[in-house]
């Protein structure tokens, strides 16, 4: 099971000044003014990043472990930073349905609704949660273990 946590790098570069960086998803990069507010960015750019990754097809990259803590650098912190479960939900249904070769029109068939709403829950505008673990349903995905 692909696990949909990234380690997050926050570096302080000079006071008041913290950047976010992710060396498994180098496209999301973020910072903050404190620690707390850099951490709090992380999940934002993490998940924009990685809807970039959805619209253009690709897959998520795998996440390296966190690296032990005497391996940090002082002025240095390692954090795990987990994609939010809408993203990770469609990362989920996406890869399901390249593994089945279904379709749009083919997982629409399934869920006896129009091609339309499999776009809204693909493109993640406009569909509801429910219609997304509905989709992973019909792909044999149980989305409760995944919550």
């Amino acid at each position: 099971m692909k696990q949909y946590s990234y380690v997050a790098f926050i570096s302080q570069t000079s006071p008041g000044d913290f950047i976010v960086t992710f060396p498994d998803v180098p496209e999301a990069i973020t910072q903050g003014d404190t620690l707390e507010e850099a951490y709090s960015n992380a999940s934002d750019a993490l998940s924009a990043a990685l809807e970039g990754y959805l619209e253009f097809g690709r897959e998520f990259p795998n996440a390296i472990p966190p690296p032990e803590p005497e391996m940090m650098q002082l002025g240095h912190h390692s954090v795990l930073v987990a994609v939010e479960p809408a993203v990770a939900a469609r990362a989920m249904l996406t890869h399901a349905m390249k593994a089945q070769g279904l379709t749009k029109v083919g997982l629409a068939a399934r869920l006896k609704r129009d091609e339309k709403v499999v776009r809204r829950i693909l493109a993640g505008k406009g569909a509801s949660l429910d219609l997304t673990l509905e989709a992973l349903r019909a792909v044999g995905l149980r989305p409760g273990l995944f919550a």
